[in-house]
């Protein structure tokens, strides 16, 4: 009858603060890697129960179960607590170019007949509307608004 421990069994209860700190540690890798804070839990608990097991000699039944709670703890008040605290805030202007282009100055391209013309904004020239008055050839304006593919545009001053 063979009296070897099982090789997993051996693999277990050979974890020590050292292993869980790399294992913490390669995780954070892969955490950087995917960028999704999913696998940054796991990461903080096994760098924590690397802490713990340095302290307190645990078996490795223990050390699992503690992993494992801290791991769920972690990822619960993470996902319900920390990620919308991340997502939060105003929205960019990144991808979005008629946002980015509130507050721009732009110079009128030709005169405007009964509050419409076009305005050039950096290569393009776009149509632009004025609520009261007309602008003339060469007049710095300023966009209030972008409603579709027309900027509203107010005297820059």
């Amino acid at each position: 009858m063979d009296t070897e421990p099982n090789a997993l069994i051996q693999m277990l209860d050979s974890m020590n603060a050292t292993r869980w700190a790399i294992l913490g540690i390669v995780l954070l890798g892969l955490e950087l890697i995917t960028g999704t804070t999913y696998i940054l839990w796991p990461a903080v608990a096994a760098l924590i129960l690397a802490v713990v097991v340095f302290i307190l000699p645990l078996g490795w039944e223990m050390q699992f179960l503690l992993f494992f709670v801290l791991s769920t703890i972690l990822l619960v008040a993470g996902h319900f607590y920390l990620k919308p605290k991340f997502k939060s805030g105003e929205p960019s202007d990144l991808n979005d170019r008629a946002r980015s282009m509130v507050g721009a100055r732009v110079k009128a391209v030709s005169d405007f007949e009964i509050g419409r013309g076009r305005v050039k904004v950096g290569d393009s020239e776009w149509g632009a509307a004025m609520e009261t008055g007309n602008a003339k050839a060469g007049d710095e304006l300023r966009v209030v608004e972008v409603k579709g593919a027309t900027l509203w545009v107010e005297p820059a001053g």
